[in-house]
């Protein structure tokens, strides 16, 4: 997995000119990234439909701010409401913390940083860092670790929310499925981007997840009007299980839902595992390339 840098067209500037304007109008911005775009067309046709193609676009940034505080749910929120001719996913940090996750050698951050594309500086220059060259066993071990800690709690609550059900604690089971889904999520970011998320909004999550899934591989089931209502029944989950008195699921419902998040499991456990057989590879190519550099030393050196 060589690192490669991702540059935007001069079309695709030119449509992100205006978000990019409004957010360092509205926020002290240091710098912006783009470290990834998913541009996708499609054509409609139909018996009762006129044909006409479209354009699905989805654009991820990295905003880095003066500030410590951290506001990326506000800044998520406001630039979903910048533009309906394209999504973003946002992901925003204070620069010092961005300077010493590279220092410690992020992934995360020494990708986006140094292989993202430069949208804004505050001060017109390139984010000059000293990018640490990664090693490809530590890159594996950490990914390793990672999936079987979060893939490991999704699986747990993925138990724990079909217990609930077959004891016809439907409320208890719907929030349980939230958690299985979100540390599947965690479990996938972390594997692919080796970014440590704490969102619990499963919609940004699952967003933040197309910026490295195949566009042809379904995630989770979001194509008809029953799939929509059942997802947004289960985002509801995390927070009206809760709090709401009155918050009740029926069992068809909850049945459905463990049904496809069951299903969603199986789809992160294959894309981690053939993640995780890349890094492996590469940390194996890794350590034959020393063993060529260095030759083996003389036998007698051991007697």
């Amino acid at each position: 997995m060589e690192n490669t840098t991702f540059n935007l067209s001069s079309a695709q500037c030119l449509e992100l000119e205006e978000t990019i304007s409004s957010l360092v109008t509205k926020y002290e911005v240091e710098y912006i990234f783009c470290f990834g775009c998913s541009d996708g067309h499609y054509k409609s046709v139909g018996c009762f439909l006129d044909g006409f193609n479209g354009r699905n676009t989805h654009y991820f940034l990295l905003m880095l701010t003066t500030q410590i505080t951290r506001i990326e749910h506000e800044v998520q929120d406001y630039v979903n409401g910048l533009s309906k001719d394209f999504t973003i996913s946002i992901i925003v940090h204070g620069l010092q913390t961005a300077t010493n996750a590279v220092a410690q050698g992020s992934r995360f951050f020494c990708s986006a940083c140094r292989d993202g594309m430069q949208l804004y500086s505050a001060s017109g220059l390139r984010l000059s860092l000293d990018y640490p060259n990664l090693n490809p066993a530590t890159t594996f071990a950490k990914a390793q670790k990672h999936y079987f800690h979060r893939f490991g709690m999704a699986c747990g609550f993925m138990e724990s929310a079909s217990t609930s059900y077959d004891n016809g604690f439907y409320s208890n089971c719907m929030f349980e499925l939230h958690q299985c889904m979100e540390q599947a999520c965690i479990a996938l970011i972390r594997v692919y981007m080796a970014y440590r998320s704490d969102m619990h909004n499963l919609a940004r999550l699952l967003n933040l997840c197309r910026c490295f899934c195949d566009p042809q591989v379904e995630l989770y089931p979001q194509k008809s009007e029953e799939d929509d209502r059942l997802f947004r029944l289960l985002l509801k989950s995390y927070s009206e299980t809760r709090y709401k008195d009155d918050y009740q699921v029926v069992d068809h419902d909850a049945d459905a839902l463990c049904t496809q998040v069951r299903s969603f499991l199986e789809t992160v456990k294959k894309l981690c595992n053939e993640r995780l057989a890349e890094c492996r590879q590469d940390a194996e190519i890794a350590g034959r390339d020393i063993e060529s550099y260095f030759p083996a030393l003389p036998a007698s050196l051991f007697i």
